[in-house]
């Protein structure tokens, strides 16, 4: 039988991101990602002739065998399907919605692939492609401030021009979680040569909102931006591999682990509540000291013959 409600899908998502935003407080580059998700949910429902109220497991696993059949990464379906297991659970209780169809539905198994990182000549690489100009300079700051800090891009681009205070630089996390994060000298030196110019950008008619990274508008620069320049600068440089702002802060952690940094102290600099999420640049750092030991090691080369 149907669950009679007076509520519309549409309606229920509206409410449940203002429950996010105000009871909550969740960032706004979470609660985006919840929007998104709860509308590629409504897409396809849509497209398979459901009605939310009606929605079962079998539902459910068809969503899932769609998700999967796109070859979406584990980690992207687990983060939708954990959206969708919030969302109702909230409308269990706040609508007649009376079960959640997400909630016996286990999560995938997360692939064992280790993070891709950037060696020290390959971000120089990157770095020597910025220009003399403001876009230049800004792009240098930005992949200098990433490397240097480990900050997730939505945590960069919510910065404050008084966000930095000499070395130190204040970043509101997830959970809106206040950290301290440190800039090294040549991420110092780019933050001279780029505050000069931003601050150009304000002189007349201020629309940064106070924030430290801009556009060419003067406007405030958003994670789409970020994005698009570090793939702009990654094609550039003609690397095989793929390269995106979180290779930054991947590139960041593996760096630390791999000179003997204590994972806690790591950890604490990335913002993770767990340390288990830290713990996969320790096999990062591994495989890094294995490399230099097949490379440079006579008897760690691979001999003909060998399997």
């Amino acid at each position: 039988m149907a669950v009679v409600t007076t509520v519309s899908l549409d309606e229920a998502v509206k409410d449940y991101l203002t429950y996010l935003e105000q009871v909550r407080c969740l960032s706004a580059h979470t609660i985006r990602s919840y929007r998104n998700d709860l509308e590629t949910w409504r897409l396809w429902l849509e497209e398979q002739g459901e009605d939310w109220e009606e929605t079962d497991e079998i539902c459910v696993r068809g969503f899932l065998a769609d998700m999967t059949l796109r070859k979406m990464t584990s980690s992207s379906v687990n983060r939708r399907l954990s959206s969708l297991r919030g969302f109702y659970d909230w409308a269990c209780l706040k609508t007649d919605r009376q079960d959640n169809p997400f909630r016996r539905t286990k999560s995938l198994k997360k692939s064992k692939h280790l993070p891709t990182y950037l060696t020290d000549s390959e971000f120089e690489q990157l770095i020597s492609l910025t220009g003399e100009d403001f876009a230049g300079y800004r792009d240098r700051l930005i992949m200098e401030m990433l490397y240097s800090t480990g900050c997730r891009v939505s945590e960069l681009c919510s910065l404050k021009r008084d966000s930095v205070k000499g070395n130190e630089v204040r970043v509101m996390g997830k959970g809106r979680k206040e950290r301290i994060v440190f800039l090294g000298e040549a991420a110092r030196k780019a933050l001279e040569e780029y505050l000069p110019l931003r601050d150009g950008k304000t002189t007349l008619h201020d629309k940064s909102g106070g924030a430290l990274l801009l556009d060419w508008r003067g406007a405030a620069l958003t994670d789409r931006g970020v994005f698009y320049l570090v793939d702009k600068y990654a094609s550039q440089s003609g690397m095989a591999k793929k390269i995106g702002p979180h290779t930054f802060r991947h590139s960041f952690a593996t760096s630390l682990i791999s000179e003997g940094a204590d994972i806690r102290m790591v950890q604490e600099m990335l913002g993770h509540s767990s340390l288990s999420t830290t713990q996969v640049y320790t096999h990062t750092g591994i495989e890094r000291i294995r490399q230099v030991h097949r490379q440079s090691h006579p008897h760690g080369r691979k001999r003909k013959g060998d399997g």
